[in-house]
């Protein structure tokens, strides 16, 4: 890649839309393999986030990230439009991914972007439920009786933390999550031909929980996400920081300026800051604007998936 040793600038992403049975996904920014977004805008135009991180590294997302993460960008962030009922899942923690598959595991953020009149959040269960009634129930088609159902609402955010089972109908989400797409199919309602992943993701169950309630600001071993009203400019003045910015615009209009150019997102649109952008400004561009800020604090030694990379 040509120009290694120029500054980085803002990044916008070419969405990647994929069909479900239930409706689509749509990948705005994603380093998965069968999912690499190309960067559309700046100097960097026609590379692949993947191609990126290849070349720039911690200049990319920092050097806590880079620890742990390697080269691969570390969290996700797609649009799930659910016109129907999406299948039930779980996801599983990091450790147990590293260990059985070598992966990442999940941990996921939903913020509701727009709730239809049949809107349903099935987050975890009513009350705990016993392996066997579980697994019967998800086989004789009696499951959604178990679960903990949440009427959503826009601009509410969900953390749906590894072990806990999940589903959404009529719903359109923004998801937030690590880099991984490791998740287990558990019942999938009237619909056939698609595996089910029962007995092989049995183990990873919370069988006595459920999502507390919406929340929103959220602080993890994975991501931290916080929720900025704009309603002015803000200028962001970072010293050396040791993380990447996403900018997730969820209302309204707005600008990432950094080196007086402006980089513009509207509502669903997103914008990644490199750690080594350290001066750069927030500009509202309508009323009423609102992004969601994604980063990744440091972490303790001993947190998840196996030892940093440098000591492999």
């Amino acid at each position: 890649m040509e120009n290694e040793n120029k500054k980085l600038t803002p990044m916008k992403f070419l969405p990647d839309v994929q069909e479900m049975p239930w409706g689509t996904v749509e990948y705005k920014l994603a380093d998965l393999g069968f999912v690499d977004s190309m960067a559309c805008e700046g100097w960097l135009k026609g590379n692949t986030i993947s191609d990126i991180m290849q070349t720039y590294l911690e200049r990319v997302v920092g050097d806590t990230s880079f620890e742990w993460y390697g080269t691969q960008f570390p969290v996700l962030v797609k649009r799930l439009t659910v016109k129907g009922k999406s299948s039930l899942h779980v996801n599983p923690d990091d450790e147990t991914a590293e260990q059985r598959y070598d992966a990442f595991g999940k941990t996921a953020l939903w913020y509701v972007e727009a709730a239809g009149p049949d809107a349903k959040l099935y987050l975890g269960f009513k009350k705990p439920v016993s392996a066997e009634s579980f697994y019967n129930a998800c086989l004789d088609g009696s499951v959604e009786s178990m679960l903990n159902v949440v009427k959503p609402k826009a601009g509410e955010s969900y953390l749906i933390k590894p072990g806990i089972v999940h589903a959404a109908k009529d719903v359109t989400l923004i998801e937030i999550a690590e880099a991984s797409e490791l998740w287990f199919r558990l019942h999938d309602w009237d619909r056939t031909g698609r595996e089910i992943h029962l007995e092989e993701a049995f183990d990873l169950l919370d069988l006595k929980g459920k999502v507390p309630g919406h929340t929103k600001e959220v602080a993890t071993e994975q991501f931290t996400v916080n929720r900025i009203e704009l309603k002015e400019p803000l200028q962001s003045h970072r010293d050396e920081e040791d993380t990447f910015l996403l900018y997730v615009c969820t209302k309204g209009a707005a600008a990432v300026q950094a080196d007086k150019v402006n980089y513009n997102m509207k509502a669903g649109e997103v914008v990644l800051v490199p750690a080594e952008v350290t001066d750069f400004f927030l500009i509202p561009s309508q009323e009423g604007t609102e992004l969601l800020e994604i980063r990744m604090d440091p972490r303790a030694d001993d947190d998840i998936v196996s030892t940093p990379i440098d000591e492999m």
